[in-house]
This record gives C-alpha cells, sequence and structure tokens, in this order.
C-alpha cells in the first residue's frame, strides 16, 4: 500500500473545468472554503493535534480556543443544518440517486460501495468531498457518510459542516494522542488547521510566514543567485583563443540576465527543498532509533546465550565432580559395604587392585608343584 496524501489540495482552479460541481458549492455557500485552502506545514498540524485538550491548542507561541462558532468563521461555512457527523447511522435513501442503478441492493458491499458505480457526473463531487471534507486519503470507495455530504451539496439535505470539520479535528487529535510512535499517520486536515491558526494571527496582525520563522517551523535561508553550469563546447570555446570578443561580451550578458532571475522563483524551491530535507530528517532518525533498538536486541540475546552456555558447563562439571566422588554400586561387597560408601573412589580402587594381586598370587601358589 502506497503512502496516503491526506492533505486537502490548494484552491479551487480545478472547479473551472466541472461547472455543474461550482455551482453546487456555489448554492451551498462552500465555494470561499474550498478557495481558502493554500498549503499547510505538517509540524503544525502535529503541534496542533498533539497539543489538543479541552478545545485549546498550543502552536509554539501562539495558544487559543477552538470552538464550532470559530471554525465557521474560519472557513465561511455557515452554522445552518443537522449537527451531524459519520459516527450515526444515515436512515434516508435519498443517496443512492448519485448512483448508476439507484434501485440497486447495497448491503453486499460491506467495505464500501466501488466508485465506478457512481454516476460520471457526480464523480467529481465526491472526489471533492474525500480530499477537502473527509481526508481519509483513499478515492477508489464511496461510504455511506460520503454520499451525506454529498446530499448537502446537491440540495437534498442541509448539514452543519462546521460541527462536522470540528467532530472529525477532535477525533484526528484523539486518535494522534493515542499513537504517539505513528503520528504521521493519522494526521489529517492540514489545510484546516492552517486555517485556523491563520484567522488567530490575523486578528494578532501577524502573518504564517512569520510565524513558522519565529517558532523554529522554517528557517531564514538567503537568496543566492544561481548561475547555470557552463556545457564543455562553452569551456572549449572560451579556452580556444580564436574566440571572438564579441561573442563573450554576449555572452557576459546571458550570463547577467540569468542571474537576474525572478526571487520569488527561488525562494519557493528553496522552502521546498528545506521541507524535504526536514521530512528526510525526520525519516533518517527513525530509522537510526529502529537500528539502534535492534542492535540493543541482539546484543541482549547473544548475552543471554553465553551465561546459559557458561551455567551448562559449570552444571555439567558439578555433576561430574558429583560422580567421581560417589561409590558405584558394582564394587561394593556385602562384607564391607557401609565402610566403603563413604570412601573416595581412588581409595577404594586401590583396595580392589591389591585384593586381586592378592589373589592372582595365591593362584599362582596353588599351581606350583611341592618339591620332595
Amino acid at each position: 500500500m502506497g503512502k496516503l496524501i491526506r492533505a486537502e489540495p490548494e484552491g479551487s482552479e480545478f472547479l473551472e473545468g466541472y461547472p455543474q460541481v461550482k455551482e453546487a458549492l456555489q448554492r451551498a455557500k462552500c465555494l470561499k472554503c474550498i478557495q481558502r485552502f493554500k498549503g499547510y506545514h505538517q509540524e503544525v498540524t502535529k503541534a496542533f493535534a498533539r497539543s489538543f485538550k479541552d478545545n485549546q491548542v498550543e502552536i509554539g507561541d501562539l495558544k487559543f480556543t477552538i470552538t464550532e462558532r470559530s471554525l465557521a468563521k474560519a472557513t465561511s461555512l455557515p452554522q445552518t443544518g443537522e449537527r451531524w457527523f459519520k459516527n450515526r447511522a444515515v436512515e434516508d435513501q435519498q443517496w443512492k440517486q448519485i448512483l448508476k442503478n439507484p434501485g440497486m441492493d447495497t448491503s453486499i458491499f460491506t467495505k464500501g460501495i466501488p466508485v465506478s458505480l457512481v454516476k460520471e457526473e457526480w464523480k467529481t463531487l465526491l472526489l471533492l468531498v474525500q480530499k477537502n471534507f473527509t481526508c481519509e486519503g483513499r478515492f477508489g470507495i464511496l461510504y455511506v457518510y460520503h454520499a451525506k455530504v454529498m446530499m448537502h451539496f446537491l440540495g437534498e439535505h442541509d448539514l452543519n459542516l462546521p460541527y462536522f470539520l470540528f467532530s472529525s479535528l477532535k477525533k484526528m487529535c484523539a486518535t494522534v494522542q493515542k499513537n504517539p510512535r505513528n503520528v504521521e499517520a493519522h494526521l489529517y486536515h492540514h489545510g484546516l488547521v492552517k486555517m485556523l491558526v491563520e484567522e488567530q494571527l490575523k486578528t494578532r496582525q501577524d502573518t504564517w510566514d512569520k510565524f513558522l520563522i519565529r517558532n523554529h517551523f522554517q528557517e531564514i535561508e538567503e537568496v543566492s543567485p544561481q548561475v547555470p553550469k557552463k556545457s564543455r563546447r562553452r569551456k572549449r570555446e572560451e579556452i580556444s583563443p580564436e574566440t571572438d570578443v564579441h561573442e563573450t561580451a554576449e555572452h557576459e550578458t546571458v550570463q547577467e540576465e540569468t542571474i537576474q532571475e525572478p526571487i520569488e522563483e527561488n525562494i519557493a524551491a528553496q522552502q521546498f527543498e528545506h521541507e524535504s530535507d526536514h521530512e528526510y530528517n525526520i525519516e533518517q532518525e527513525a530509522r537510526e532509533m529502529l537500528t539502534e533498538t535492534l542492535q540493543e536486541i541482539v546484543r541482549e540475546a547473544t548475552q543471554r546465550k553465553r551465561e546459559t552456555k557458561k551455567k551448562q558447563k559449570i552444571d555439567k562439571g558439578k555433576a561430574i565432580v558429583q560422580e567421581t566422588e560417589l561409590t558405584p554400586k558394582a564394587y561394593i561387597t556385602p562384607e564391607n559395604s557401609s565402610e566403603e560408601d563413604t570412601q573416595p573412589l581412588a581409595n577404594r580402587l586401590a583396595q580392589l587392585h591389591e585384593a586381586a594381586l592378592s589373589k592372582k598370587l595365591k593362584k599362582q601358589r596353588q599351581k606350583k608343584p611341592l618339591r620332595r
């Protein structure tokens, strides 16, 4: 499974090719909200979700309270309609009109309805709902709560979108706080968080860029003019003595014009590069922490294995010593068994050897003939 895209798109330029969807948004007084989505900063969203408690958040030096009313003001959404969220059931069946076959039995789809069954003219509106309001990051499945929100834009049912978004924000923050080791996978509503922060900054006559720099979400970088690299052919022409003076002057003029490129493009490029480097550093730190943890586990397992082997050797040595100190029952005779039980094995072997030698000498004497 690829990385989920859970950030809202910027602006509403894509709606120019879908006048029917744009008209539906205008009727529902939601077009201004879509137009206000202009970028985000993942670290700001992360700080928002981690600090959310009792409807209050603290992001750097900015602390404020979030309510349904303040969210409505930041998004320009009206606070009218049913206060509904997707954890409640949808009883009416009006939403089925967006399907190619409204009379079909949708209960057979236990994991969502494929988007291919939605009418072509409403697929763009469904995609807009998925990207800007529900933010699952997957766009191939239609859930009933998607259709419920779509009914608001189609004028079939009036829905309180500020309440819906506020409930979704609280759910996101609760999920992030329950999973502190995997925060990025549960972050969404990035553009909405930026709207809320910018609304607070506006009341303090502050700006988004100053806020990022002041709270170390983004560093100030000096913009240096980028001189294009010279090709090998151009280098050879400059080195060659046959180079014309007029060509050299013309080349220098081209370089000066290239240096005077718009500074805004360089700033945007460097900001993008900085954000990419920041995300790369976070991933690199996570990999290093995982590697260190695995190495520590391997070291502990190796140490336990060594201690186990050492203990087994010690136990085996003790067993051998005990066996050598005990007298085997095969060498015990009925006459002196009580005395020999406490004798060491070496003494017992010496006694047996002496007894065997005396028996041998006795036999030899018996076989030797008597002298007359």
